[in-house]
């Protein structure tokens, strides 16, 4: 189902930014294989614990609504805490069956393959990160969503909180947009964008 492919992407780009990001080193990552190419995969417990927590969320929010939620939001941040890199996965539209035009979801697949790819060249375009970086990935939907998730004994161990808006937030320095890929089929429509600083040109 479409719902299950997203969620296996933002699992796959998720362990490839922090691999290609260099959030950690690379000696914690495994290679395997997904949409005919090599992906980078963490073997750190306390990392994929995270990242697997918040994957069981997105499939409950999924599982709510279509359209429960907005986009997911991969923050990079510093020593101080604020905010200098973030990968957007801005989702407009899901469906949840699969229609007979693509029964196997290829155009998906290849589609969720590009941004792989673009997503292991996005160094070549961003400024290296300092050292001591954090990493957390926010879920923009609405607070009934953020309600029901939160009644649901299943996801006690990990609550969510509700992201107050500061007048002290800054976005990532510099504000570089970097395009990545557009996922638009019968299943998925999908934008995804980095925003950051750019690298300097040698």
């Amino acid at each position: 189902m479409s719902k299950d492919l997203l969620v296996e992407f933002l699992e796959v780009a998720f362990h490839g930014i922090l691999y290609y990001r260099k959030i950690y080193p690379e000696e914690i990552f495994e290679k395997q294989k997904l949409y005919g190419i090599g992906i980078w995969v963490s073997q750190h417990p306390d990392v994929n614990e995270y990242i697997d927590n918040v994957l069981v969320t997105i499939k409950e929010i999924i599982a709510i609504a279509d359209n429960s939620i907005k986009c997911v939001n991969f923050s990079i941040l510093d020593s101080q805490n604020e905010i200098i890199e973030k990968f957007v996965f801005d989702l407009f539209s899901i469906q949840g069956e699969a229609k007979v035009a693509d029964p196997y979801f290829r155009s998906t697949e290849e589609s969720l393959r590009t941004i792989c790819l673009k997503l292991s060249i996005a160094e070549s375009y961003l400024k290296p990160l300092p050292e001591d970086v954090t990493f957390n990935i926010e879920v923009e939907t609405c607070e009934e969503v953020h309600d029901q998730i939160n009644k649901k004994p299943e996801l006690e161990h990990f609550p969510w909180i509700i992201k107050e808006s500061q007048p002290t937030d800054k976005p990532p320095v510099d504000n570089f947009l970097l395009p990545l890929h557009s996922v638009k089929t019968e299943h998925l429509g999908l934008q995804v964008f980095a925003i950051g600083t750019q690298k300097s040109e040698s």
